[in-house]
């Protein structure tokens, strides 16, 4: 697939096409024609191979999933403050995704109205995100993709994070952890987070009953309801790992609704430690992410691509920490518990 066979399906000459896909001045319906036919022939221009004059847009594009997770825009905002400073601006792009509105965002890196991509949990799969990686400057932003993407990336070992959070919990003497988490295939970090858990666990020689793994929503109504299940088991855990802060604050409001003590009888620990970690009593024990350092980092790598093509992929992984509040106990548990 060429510009020519894009000039014949839209009916116009290839330097029409080639005004189009440089983001040149055409007339609106001329345009709509020449972008329905890339979207229909799946063409996607290959602009790296063009000469060191081509002019940048000095443009960045970063896609989000979702605006309603505040977790996100500490981020967004240390990574336009350093996109800012290197004198590009930054557009933002939410695709509740929804694979076909992300791909109408692409659309805007592959024809060149942005210099490069800083992708949030993308829905598109591996190989196009390799695709994608291989010809325009990208960088995966609080996710790795493991051994399937070879791309950019900035975040927190999310593995040793969750063996962190659990041998935590395991030192205040718990035996019986549950894990609440998600199991959207697009969220690369989900199994990397179950694996710390289980890594933990099983170095512990303690068990993980298949009903302590609750697959849920990220909400708080989400934790809520998956708290509630968890502790009207027959034999319910001493302790919760959320893996989210708003399920923390739901799991804190079903376990004071049932006048069950928090941080006495049962522990919970969250994730993220968003504002809504220290809005609520008593405050919830999180695993901290450096979001301003994800976004500046994630910023500097993708610029610093796009100033030199020929600099090699990397990969920058950032410190986690613990945040120790009141809805984990400060003392070991009786043994016999």
């Amino acid at each position: 697939m060429n510009i020519k066979t894009i000039a014949e399906m839209a009916g116009v000459s290839p330097a029409t096409v080639s005004r189009v896909l440089n983001g040149k001045s055409v007339a609106a319906k001329t345009h709509e024609r020449v972008m329905k036919a890339v979207e229909e022939s799946g063409y996607v221009p290959n602009y790296m191979g063009r000469s060191l004059r081509t002019q940048r847009s000095n443009k960045l594009l970063i896609l989000l999933p979702t605006i309603q997770n505040s977790f996100y825009s500490e981020i967004v905002n240390a990574f336009e403050v350093r996109a800012r400073q290197e004198g590009f601006s930054t557009l933002l792009g939410v695709t509740n995704r929804n694979p076909e509105v992300e791909k109408q965002y692409l659309d805007i890196l592959f024809t060149k109205q942005v210099d490069g991509l800083a992708s949030f949990i993308p829905t598109i799969g591996s190989r196009e995100i390799n695709q994608i990686a291989q010809n325009y400057p990208f960088v995966a932003t609080c996710w790795r993709g493991g051994g399937d993407v070879n791309a950019n990336y900035v975040c927190i070992d999310n593995v040793q994070a969750c063996y962190d959070m659990t041998n935590y919990l395991i030192s205040l003497g718990h035996k019986k952890i549950a894990l609440m988490n998600g199991n959207y295939k697009e969220r690369l970090y989900e199994p990397e987070r179950e694996a710390g858990f289980r890594k933990a666990m099983e170095e512990a020689h303690l068990p993980v009953p298949p009903e302590y793994l609750r697959v849920c929503g990220y909400s708080h109504q989400d934790g809520y309801r998956a708290c509630g299940e968890l502790m009207s088991l027959p034999d319910p855990p001493t302790a919760i790992c959320t893996l989210s802060d708003t399920r923390a604050v739901g799991a804190v409001r079903w376990l004071k609704e049932h006048k069950i003590r928090i941080g006495k009888d049962v522990d919970i620990i969250g994730f993220d430690d968003v504002d809504v970690s220290q809005m609520v009593l008593p405050e919830i024990t999180t695993v901290a992410q450096p979001r301003v350092e994800l976004g500046d980092e994630s910023a500097r790598l993708l610029i610093g691509q796009i100033k030199n093509r020929e600099q090699s992929i990397r990969g920058v992984i950032l410190q986690h920490r613990i945040v120790i509040r009141g809805t984990t106990r400060s003392v070991k548990m009786d043994k016999k518990k």
